[in-house]
Order: structure tokens, then sequence, then C-alpha cells
């Protein structure tokens, strides 16, 4: 199985760098796959802890995953990180093992901390129609602006129907990256 959550780990400067990234539970045993290229392949690798935060706040996800956003946090509670004021749950983990892929680093990563924070509030059409395309977003290079231009038409008219504010702010975050990708 994998969660998609909200990594945070430590820059070399104490800050935290936040990055959506897919959490793969596999027989009780939890890893991490980020790309070598990535902070937080770099802060694992230099730190070894990391925070895993769980929440279903969508627009959080498009910050994090198309810029450099200043997410309000609180400490973490058993390691040096920081966990997102608006978590459902968090996870504080400890990067045990790493192994070398081909583009990515493996991580075999140990639970030290679980914490539970605001009431899970769900998820909606709105908020999986933006994951979705978000995930593509991130990936833009395999697609073209044609393609982007049907998945943002098609996902205005779930969050018109199905989604809130934030949906509509996080879906006008991924327009505009997009927008700026093709231009």
């Amino acid at each position: 199985m994998i969660y998609e959550v909200i990594v945070s780990t430590l820059n070399a400067d104490g800050s935290p760098n936040w990055a959506p990234m897919g959490l793969k539970e596999s027989k009780g045993r939890y890893f991490l796959y980020p790309y070598k290229s990535s902070h937080t392949y770099r802060n694992l690798l230099r730190f070894g802890y990391f925070v895993a935060n769980i929440t279903d706040d969508i627009l959080s996800f498009c910050l994090s995953a198309l810029d450099d956003p200043d997410l309000k946090c609180r400490q973490a509670q058993k390691i040096a990180g920081f966990v997102y004021v608006d978590v459902c749950s968090w996870i504080e983990f400890e990067a045990c093992e790493v192994s070398e892929e081909a583009d990515r680093g493996s991580f075999l990563c140990s639970v030290l901390y679980y914490g539970i924070g605001r009431p899970f509030k769900g998820y909606n059409r709105a908020k999986c129609s933006i994951m979705e395309l978000l995930i593509a977003a991130t990936r833009y290079q395999f697609y073209n602006k044609s393609f982007f231009n049907r998945c943002i038409s098609e996902a205005k008219i779930i969050v018109e129907k199905t989604g809130g504010e934030r949906e509509m702010e996080a879906l006008a975050v991924i327009d505009n990256y997009l927008k700026g990708v093709f231009s």
C-alpha cells in the first residue's frame, strides 16, 4: 500500500523542507523512495529522520509539490524535525537503511513516534481529482499542453460540484504552475 503524505525533512540550515511523497507500507515495514536529485534525499542522508504528515488538506499537497512553501509547523516530538499544524496524524521516522536504485534512493524506515492531530474530514471527488492532476503536473515532461488543458477543464467541473475554497485554490495553484511550464 502506498500512502500519499507530506514528508518534512530538515534542510542544512535547520529549516523544514516539505515534499509530498508516497510512503510505502509492506508487511509492516515502511519505505520511502525520494529522487536522488531532491532535497528530501539529501536531507535524509544528512540527518536520517523525517516526519510523514498525514492530512486531508489538498492545498498543502499542491503548495509543497510545486513551490517551496512556508507551511505553519511545530516541533516534532521525538526527532529534530517539524510537523505541519493541520495534520490529522503524523509519524516520525528514522531512515535506517538506504540502498541506491537508478534515479532514486530506497530508505527502509523505522517508526519512532505516532501522533494525532485534528479529526480527519475526509476526501471528496474534488480532492481526488486534484491529487491525480497534481501527480501528473509534477511529471509534466511526459505530457503535452492539450492533455493538461483537458485535465484542468475536467477537474474544474468536479471541483465546482464537490469542492470548497481550499480545493478551488489548489486547482488554481496547479493551473498557474502549468501555464508557466507551457508558456
